[in-house]
């Protein structure tokens, strides 16, 4: 009893892959206003305060219209999680604006990279992915509350 206590904790203060608390820590305030996400492009564009486009990412959506259309804000993050389609893939530095739809860097499957066509079609259950790289700076710069526009 106590040993499955000690390991709940150690979940939900390490997270699951036993990382770093970060991944439930908000992001830094990067200046960002909104996020824009085109499902026929396959692209998200990032806009500063000031109205200048920050970041512009080739991305993959949700195949068979998966991803949602609408106005959505962030609400959550974290730095590693596992996919709800199928239990064993596990995704880096997730960013929810929809259920346990959002942004993430490229999925693995033990351990190896589902192949993913960013900027050419949609191949996801729903969510939006992107290189690691810029999933990282979108968990790090991107704060909750952000809108997202998914059109």
């Amino acid at each position: 009893m106590v040993a499955v206590a000690l390991a709940a904790l150690v979940v939900t203060v390490l997270g699951p892959f036993g990382l770093d608390p970060v991944a439930a820590s908000p992001a830094q305030d990067g200046g960002i206003d909104r996020i824009d996400v085109s499902l026929r492009d396959q692209r998200v564009r990032i806009w500063a305060r000031d109205g200048t486009l920050v970041r512009d990412v080739p991305v993959s959506t949700g195949s068979r219209g998966r991803t949602p259309r609408g106005t959505f804000r962030v609400y959550n993050r974290l730095a590693n999680t596992v996919s709800t389609a199928d239990n064993i893939s596990t995704m880096k530095w997730m960013v929810s604006f929809y259920g346990g739809i959002g942004f993430h860097g490229i999925p693995r499957k033990y351990g190896r990279e589902i192949y993913t066509p960013l900027g050419e079609r949609p191949v996801s259950a729903g969510c939006v992915r992107m290189s690691d790289g810029d999933a990282e700076w979108i968990y790090r710069n991107v704060a909750n509350g952000t809108p997202v526009t998914v059109k």
